[in-house]
């Protein structure tokens, strides 16, 4: 299911990348944009019950999506961290992306379960670049999740500008459940 998930979300990229680079030009996070690209592609795919913003069982938090398939309920935790590397045609940052792998590190964590999905879109990416690597495992290690690259994480390369400057957006997407569920 994570694939899957992993998938629709690289569709909508696709489908929609003068959008994106808008948004990859600016640095600006796309995560409400995309829970409702993601909640209609769900929908077509069948996908019963599916909910933008469902609230967790006797907690105030909230899924950032769910739906269910035949009689599995799924639950999704999306983010869209935006990263400081200096990128040709992209605004400059210099805040650091500490606080946004954290949050995919708490959302992990949260949910917890073996019908969780943590999705993210990390953005923009120096083309052919393995800078990100270090933060996924990061993500793994403190989540103690057995992921891969090679098998969770996909990149898209969009040419965001009229003077075709390009980057990668990395979409990851991943089961939830900790393995070594001692906290």
């Amino acid at each position: 299911m994570d694939q899957l998930i992993r998938g629709l979300i690289s569709e909508i990229i696709l489908e929609n990348s003068y959008v994106i680079s808008i948004a990859v030009r600016n640095r600006n996070k796309f995560e409400g944009w995309l829970k409702f690209e993601l909640a209609s592609k769900l929908e077509q795919q069948g996908f019963t019950d599916v909910f933008v913003e469902t609230s967790y069982e006797r907690r105030k938090d909230r899924y950032d999506l769910s739906f269910f398939k035949e009689n599995d309920f799924y639950c999704i935790e999306l983010k869209t961290p935006n990263t400081n590397w200096n990128i040709p045609g992209v605004k400059s940052c210099g805040k650091p992306i500490t606080k946004n792998i954290n949050t995919i590190i708490s959302d992990t964590k949260k949910l917890n379960s073996n019908f969780g999905i943590v999705a993210f879109v990390l953005f923009p990416i120096p083309t052919s670049s393995d800078k990100w690597h270090s933060y996924f495992y990061r993500i793994q290690k403190n989540c103690d999740l057995q992921i891969e690259i090679e098998k969770n994480c996909s990149t898209i390369n969009i040419n965001f500008d009229q003077k075709n400057n390009n980057c990668d957006l990395i979409v990851c997407s991943y089961f939830s459940k900790i393995y070594n569920n001692w906290f």
